[in-house]
């Protein structure tokens, strides 16, 4: 009897043993195969800083989460930009100021002022590659004749901006959708700490001037500092002592009068490159030699990436992109951006990308290629905010669309800019989406353990934390 179980269990290993054999041999296949991409494309883990807060990481994040920012003090950077939902907010077109409630649940309080495009994510946007920001790209790193930022503010840009990513957070204060708001704004009666009712100061320091024109901005930021800092012959607010402190120790060096908007945003941008980083997803693993890091499904994805799929076309890079402007004739839903100088009959309700921001024809609804990284804990998708799901998103990339009796001229304008690259069409099997979306899956690393560094439980206003308890 116990040589039959012997027997029987040899038998058993023999044959698990013969079924594995194959399977081992088909994972070491697709091993080697990955093996030559990586060396091809030069694929490397991303290295990015630590986590180490300073006082200027402090200052950054206090300004990042803290409302007091906005014209009616209930939209802070960190309103559109929620840990819990990737650094987006996970709806379609974000709701700014003169509303309440937070990602899926915010509506707006008096009339709805919803903003033109999606929110974008703010992965790895510290890293050297990043030469851009916006989906339009409007910000962006100029090269020659020596380096510097090009921005709506032009030469009216204050001095000492680091980074890309620092310029880029000088803007949505600016937005009257995000968090400008409008002159006859007040903050809601409710708020606590003796901002409610109050007027919307930073958008009546603007009123009169257009919002294209540098010298906007530049009464917006000079009318936060005051907020901020406080004026002379006027008692301080706690909150604002408090600003004072914070900015001290993250700036020792300068006098607190010279301190500028551009210090600020600094600090934003040195708290966002630090905090919004992916670390330690699968795929990184997998690239620094742990080959278990991921599974069949996204090793055979990754394969379709780099190959069949031609998503490295566009998708290429550490971060995953090109930096570039592409159309995937992506839908258009909600208000677009308003094209006052064009003579067409259709503009409204379009978007027309990277034209908005150049007027150059061939940019016509061009948009910034994504970064993938956590790209899945980031839907909805594209400009709009039009694709709900990644699946989606995917089938977008495969097909241009087809043609329709009753499309619009700007519908067929759009259409007409489809990718060259894609054009001809990429045809993949149910079983082959499936493995593009593991891999891309793959590329997750939400960085949630490192959420008590990122998010701050209070801010110096006093005001409401926009933040999420949990990811959905």
């Amino acid at each position: 009897m116990r040589a039959l179980r012997f027997a029987r269990a040899l038998l058993w290993l023999c044959l698990a043993g013969a079924v594995a054999a194959p399977a081992q041999a088909a994972g070491d296949g697709l091993d080697r195969a990955l093996e030559r991409v990586v060396a091809a494309r030069g694929l490397e883990p991303l290295e990015m800083p630590p986590l180490v807060p300073s006082p200027k990481f402090r200052l950054g994040q206090m300004l990042f989460f803290d409302p007091i920012l906005s014209g009616t003090r209930d939209v802070a950077c960190a309103t559109c930009h929620l840990l819990g939902r990737g650094t987006s907010d996970g709806v379609d077109l974000s709701v700014g100021v003169d509303a309440a409630g937070l990602a899926e649940e915010r509506r707006p309080l008096g009339s709805p002022r919803v903003h033109p495009r999606n929110s974008m994510d703010l992965w790895n946007r510290g890293h050297a590659s990043v030469r851009n920001m916006f989906w339009d790209g409007r910000v962006s790193v100029v090269d020659a004749p020596v380096s510097r930022f090009q921005t709506p503010m032009m030469d009216d840009l204050p001095d000492g901006i680091e980074s890309v990513l620092a310029a880029q957070a000088l803007f949505p204060l600016a937005g009257e959708e995000e968090m400008l708001g409008l002159a006859h704004d007040r903050s809601a009666p409710d708020l606590p700490g003796g901002h409610g009712d109050r007027p919307n100061e930073i958008a009546l320091a603007a009123a009169g001037l257009g919002e294209d024109e540098p010298e906007f901005f530049v009464a917006v930021h000079d009318a936060l500092m005051r907020r901020l800092l406080g004026q002379a012959g006027t008692p301080l607010a706690d909150w604002q002592i408090a600003y004072r402190r914070l900015i001290g120790a993250a700036f020792p060096d300068t006098p607190l009068g010279a301190v500028t908007m551009g210090d600020l945003a600094n600090a934003v941008g040195h708290f966002q490159a630090l905090a919004f980083v992916t670390r330690d997803t699968p795929w990184d693993r997998y690239l620094a030699g742990d080959k278990g890091a991921i599974g069949r499904a996204a090793k055979e994805g990754a394969l379709l990436f780099y190959g069949k799929g031609r998503c490295a076309a566009c998708h290429s890079g550490p971060l995953l992109s090109d930096f570039q402007f592409h159309s995937l004739a992506v839908p258009q839903i909600g208000p677009g951006i308003d094209v006052p100088d064009d003579d067409r009959d259709d503009q409204s309700g379009d978007d027309r990308g990277r034209y908005e921001a150049t007027r150059i024809p061939r940019h016509l609804y061009r948009f910034r290629t994504p970064p993938l990284r956590n790209v899945t804990l980031t839907a909805p998708y594209f400009h709009s905010g039009a694709v709900a799901s990644l699946e989606e998103a995917i089938a977008l990339h495969l097909s241009p669309p087809e043609p329709s009796p009753y499309e619009s001229k700007a519908e067929a304008e759009r259409r007409a800019s489809f990718s060259r690259t894609l054009r001809r069409g990429v045809a993949l099997s149910e079983d082959e989406r499936a493995s593009l979306l593991a891999f891309l899956e793959a590329l997750e690393d939400d960085q949630e353990e490192n959420r008590a560094l990122i998010v701050p439980d209070s801010v110096p206003s006093g005001l409401p934390v926009p933040a999420l308890d949990a990811p959905r």
